[in-house]
């Protein structure tokens, strides 16, 4: 679901220390909460993690403002995450948890570190062979969910589709039956609201 490039200057790290932070970017980590907190359900992550990748780059040559950057005040990093096609409501989430996992990294709580969240066109995302589009990837999210259902903390939510947990004063909202339901995009409220609508039709 995720294709995180990671590009850093030639030479300020060693093989073993970029595999460390590609094992920071897998989509396990950056789907948690900011305290590592699980934040949707094992099995969905298991399923993101299965679908994402991550490579990390050595670059030749580096110029940031068209100079070569003093790499004496720490690393730079440049990350482009292509996040399928919820790019758009992934973004401040994706663009928080890869800062905040480089700064651990570096023990630097301000990394000098730009972050591109990329979205792709609706169908423009392959997975085995097919273009997938929104209601296909949410079928493969609901499949792969473990139903393990979880309360929800003081001021959270839950999303019945994908099982993540969000704040409900950022959850897209529905109202059915009497029952409130919260959302961590209009994409899984949309799915909900089809199959609920599909299941009473029947």
């Amino acid at each position: 679901m995720l294709f995180i490039e990671l590009l850093v200057p030639k030479g300020v790290f060693d093989e073993q220390e970029r595999r460390g932070l590609a094992g920071r970017l897998t989509a396990r980590r950056l789907l948690s909460a900011a305290h590592g907190e699980t934040a949707a359900d094992p099995g969905v992550l298991d399923l993101f993690d299965s679908l994402t990748h991550v490579v990390v780059r050595e670059e030749e040559i580096w110029a940031a403002g068209g100079t070569v950057p003093d790499l004496s005040q720490g690393p730079c990093y440049v990350v482009n995450v292509i996040a399928g096609m919820w790019g758009k409501e992934m973004s401040e989430h994706l663009i928080a948890r890869i800062t905040a996992e480089l700064a651990e990294a570096e023990g630097n709580p301000e990394p000098r570190a730009v972050v591109n969240v990329i979205s792709v066109p609706e169908g423009s995302y392959g997975v085995r062979g097919w273009a997938y589009r929104s209601p296909d990837m949410l079928q493969l999210i609901e499949e792969a969910k473990t139903g393990q259902a979880v309360a929800a903390p003081e001021g959270m939510v839950v999303d019945p589709v994908c099982g993540a947990t969000v704040p409900r004063k950022d959850a897209v909202i529905l109202e059915r039956d009497g029952q409130t339901y919260g959302f961590c995009c209009a994409h899984c409220r949309g799915h909900f609201a089809k199959q609920s609508h599909d299941v009473k039709a029947s």
